[in-house]
């Protein structure tokens, strides 16, 4: 059987839905599975058995497929012709493509809501695209967590040649990401450096700063707090960031892409909350624990250097000692 799975969405929410998908492709053996997605999603799935190919996302057919005349008539690839099934995972704009879909093809689209409506219930956004694919096509393994991201062996003597350039070779550091793809969901940036403070003054383990490509806001923060002992990595492949994180002792973070990788990768992993609910949008995997916090949006990058840092938020700090002490906290 050949499906092929649309994704057009953000890294925390790609691994999301693969977390759930997984479930619905345990139980059939000889399952090939492309992907219609974001490249460097897909290139994360390396040595999954059901992968497949990819297909890009760029082209005429997407927009044609939205346009109210030209969708009847654009050409469809092979790759969608010849599929068993193809799901499209998205939000409500996402449903049109679904449906004009399964008029070209003869019934063999679905549509997946990719996360659950405000209010509707649903615990988890597993739990709703768990729920949607069961009643689509079962069966659907009922057990499930957190997809599993394997970094390659290339990957991962990328990332420790990266390690030892930082001076940290045979080292285990903490990987800080502070950033998010949401401005709303960083933790101040004033309690992010408090706690730099603290690991660097009480504990004894190197530290790695991360910026992503979303985080531009932060990067004076990240130069400032930059030092020899504390340097910063921004720009790497999906991949190559994997593989640090595997390498990594802990990681602590904001509700964002980079703390559902961690997850991922099975790195112990502290994730603060703030406007968002864990227990609907938190990673679910046994090494992450989820902090819930409320903080104003002036707060956020209302901090300042000439002030002396104080102390960290106590239970992040306690936190962050369990996890490098190889204890898992109870959620």
């Amino acid at each position: 059987m050949r499906v092929v799975v649309f994704h057009q969405g953000a890294l925390g929410d790609f691994l999301l839905a693969l977390s759930a998908f997984e479930g619905w492709c345990e139980p059939r053996a000889g399952l090939i599975v492309d992907f219609w997605s974001k490249r460097e999603h897909v290139s994360l799935l390396s040595g999954k058995e059901y992968l497949g190919d990819f297909y890009s996302l760029d082209g005429l057919l997407i927009p044609s497929l939205f346009d109210d005349v030209l969708w009847e008539k654009v050409p469809l690839p092979e790759f969608l012709l010849n599929a068993d099934q193809v799901f499209i995972f998205g939000q409500e704009g996402s449903r049109t493509v679904a449906e004009r879909l399964k008029a070209r093809t003869g019934g063999k689209v679905d549509w997946l809501r990719s996360f659950p409506l405000p209010g509707c219930g649903e615990a988890h956004v597993l739990d709703s695209i768990h729920n949607q694919l069961a009643r689509l096509r079962p069966p659907c393994r009922r057990k499930w967590g957190m997809t599993r991201v394997t970094p390659s062996l290339s990957a991962t003597s990328a990332a420790n040649k990266l390690l030892q350039g930082l001076g940290l070779k045979d080292a285990r550091p903490v990987l800080v990401h502070p950033g998010s793809g949401g401005t709303k969901k960083i933790w101040p940036l004033k309690n992010w450096r408090n706690l730099l403070n603290w690991i660097e003054n009480e504990l004894s383990v190197p530290v790695i700063l991360s910026r992503g490509p979303a985080d531009d806001r932060l990067k004076e923060f990240c130069r400032l707090m930059t030092t020899e002992e504390k340097p910063v990595i921004s720009g790497l492949p999906l991949v190559e960031l994997a593989a640090v994180l595997s390498l990594c002792s802990a990681y602590i973070g904001c509700d964002s892409g980079v703390s559902h990788l961690a997850a991922a990768c099975g790195t112990p992993s502290l994730v603060i909350f703030g406007p968002t609910d864990p227990c609907v949008w938190g990673p679910k995997a046994a090494n992450v624990y989820s902090l819930k916090r409320t903080w104003a949006e002036a707060e956020i990058f209302d901090w300042n250097m000439d002030v002396e840092p104080g102390e960290p938020d106590g239970e992040v700090a306690l936190n962050l000692r369990e996890l490098l002490a190889g204890r898992r906290i109870k959620q």
